[in-house]
């Protein structure tokens, strides 16, 4: 229930409406041109390098965080094993094109050039402090000459229209924002949980009594149950709930 409502427009970053969402995408051996921005490091950025490397063509990431590096024990905070061993051949030595991974950066905004074109304008963020690689997953280390000063900002420009890979609504936010309270910076969110729909214990609606949410968008805290094997562990506590 999230692919078809993707997070796009406005609400995105500014100027975002310039940008192709990843899920517009049918083809990307398809698309016209050979150098390409992707917008977000996570799966479906990740999926789209790959893609475009496989089809040929250049490929710029501007990840918030080194998705590639994060090791954690919960695997919904970091890159599928499928995924990194799919972004770990086309970045390999002797593969060409291999696409130029940039992280810590924060996208600002996404302008029409001058000359034509899109320029991407992103800052540098705080550096960030990696977990030591383990004996299965190697982080891919991504060129560490290439970032600047926290702070500073970076224009990268492209022909094409950068592709947007900064995830999906869902459809709770799309299609039934009324009946739930969202977080949001003033209750300090952060992580997962922010812009997330706020659940009790119960995952009850803390807006209309007797509306439960099951599924991908459920939150609690830090938590994230955005996969089916973890957010169906959740289902008894709906029906207990309900039968009480």
């Amino acid at each position: 229930g999230e692919f078809q409502y993707p997070r796009e427009g406005g609400g995105a970053i500014a100027g975002a409406e310039l940008c192709r969402h990843n899920s517009r995408v049918r083809s990307f051996a398809s698309l016209p041109g050979d150098d390409f921005v992707v917008i977000g490091g996570y799966e479906s950025g990740a999926d789209a390098a790959v893609n475009l490397a496989k089809a040929g063509k250049q490929a710029t990431v501007l990840a918030s965080t080194a998705t590639w590096d994060v090791h954690s024990a919960d695997p919904s905070v970091e890159l599928a094993p499928y995924t990194a061993e799919r972004l770990r051949a086309v970045t390999a030595p002797g593969f060409s094109p291999r696409p130029k991974l940039l992280a810590p950066l924060r996208v600002l905004r996404v302008e029409r050039a001058a000359g034509g074109g899109f320029d991407v304008v992103a800052s540098w963020k705080a550096a960030e402090s990696m977990p030591p690689p383990g004996p299965l997953r190697k982080p891919l280390g991504a060129d560490a000459t290439d970032r600047g000063a926290e702070g500073s900002e970076v224009v990268v420009h492209t022909a094409q229209p950068p592709l947007l890979c900064t995830g999906f609504e869902g459809s709770v936010a799309s299609m039934a924002r009324n009946l739930f309270a969202f977080a949001d910076a003033a209750e300090e969110a952060k992580g997962c949980l922010a812009g997330a729909p706020l659940l009790t214990e119960d995952d009850e609606s803390t807006k209309v009594a007797g509306v439960f949410l099951v599924g991908p968008a459920v939150r609690h805290g830090e938590h994230s149950f955005c996969f089916v094997y973890k957010f169906r562990q959740r289902f008894g506590i709906v029906a207990n709930a309900i039968c009480r």
